[in-house]
């Protein structure tokens, strides 16, 4: 097997965000993404005319671009395989995303006419053409036997070698070989209205204490307060008024892990007049309340 100059390369960004990127061989290569943040660059991804990307998501969500400025949101526990390079930067809802990507270049392994994976009895020709003839990418929940790979490799994603990701890479495409072969079904969702979606959850979350409505924040965009709702379901993964509720009591929690501010100060900051109510939240997300959480956060 030809020798790759460098076999890991560690990509660093905020929020204790990195991407662990190792050439397994010349064509084939597999990433651990820990992203902490809204949106991720592609410097340093490999980018190829024929490129298979198949991606596993483990937590969070992760868009994944489409033809004709379409996105489909990769969710929690499902895989997508698409023959589709991005031509954006990556976009996580909820500035959450761990999971494991594998990059085929079939056009540099059919130049190079072998590869380890074929020795193996992978056909990747066949994977391309049953999972992404039609409309280049394919959606499935993990089933048993690929999430138990995949958590197998998360869980030593620090110290594994080389050969170690060389055989766990051929084990997941051979589960892939025998999967459904139709796609289930997928929302797909427009440039614009993923720019909606990130616009309004950037703009709640400047300021917490502030409380828009939807309908309020619809007309910002001018579009239906259903539509609206529907982008933010679709793309966020829970309802307008659930996942920003989430968002206000994780804010919460931190404050009162890194701060010695006074409950009814933190409740006002996340946009909570009243106390009580603030705390009956807090403690229905946190089992506990918010004075009892900060006591044992020390």
């Amino acid at each position: 097997m030809e020798p790759c100059a460098q076999t890991h390369l560690a990509f660093e960004g905020d929020n204790d965000s990195r991407v662990d990127y190792y050439i397994l061989a010349p064509g084939v290569s597999i990433l651990f993404n820990r992203i902490y943040v809204s949106s991720w660059g592609r410097e340093g991804m490999p980018v190829s005319d024929r490129i298979l990307n198949l991606n596993f998501c483990i937590n969070g969500r992760c868009d994944v671009s489409l033809a004709g400025n379409q996105y489909a949101i990769v969710k929690k526990n499902q895989l997508c395989i698409s023959t589709m390079p991005p031509d954006k930067d990556f976009y996580y809802p909820g500035k959450i995303y761990e999971g494991i990507q594998l990059f085929i270049d079939l056009q540099l392994l059919e130049e190079l006419k072998q590869n380890y994976l074929e020795y193996l009895g992978i056909d990747l020709n066949y994977i391309e053409k049953v999972f992404c003839s039609k409309k280049g990418i394919y959606f499935q929940q993990m089933d048993d036997h690929i999430s138990g790979i995949i958590m197998k490799a998360w869980a030593t994603k620090d110290d594994l070698d080389i050969p170690a990701l060389r055989y766990l890479s051929a084990q997941i495409l051979h589960e892939i070989m025998v999967l459904p072969v139709k796609s289930e079904g997928e929302t797909f969702f427009t440039r614009s209205q993923i720019a909606i979606v990130k616009e309004a959850e950037a703009l709640i979350l400047k300021d917490l204490s502030q409380r828009i409505t939807a309908k309020e924040m619809a007309d910002r965009f001018g579009i239906s307060e259903s539509s609206f709702k529907l982008y933010i379901k679709g793309i966020l993964g829970d309802s307008y008024l659930s996942y920003f509720r989430k968002k206000r009591m994780e804010k919460a929690a931190e404050l009162l892990e890194s701060t010695n501010m006074k409950v009814i100060d933190i409740a006002i900051s996340v946009g909570y007049e009243n106390q009580g109510k603030f705390a009956k939240v807090f403690a229905n997300m946190y089992g506990v309340s918010p004075l009892e959480f900060r006591r044992l956060s020390k």
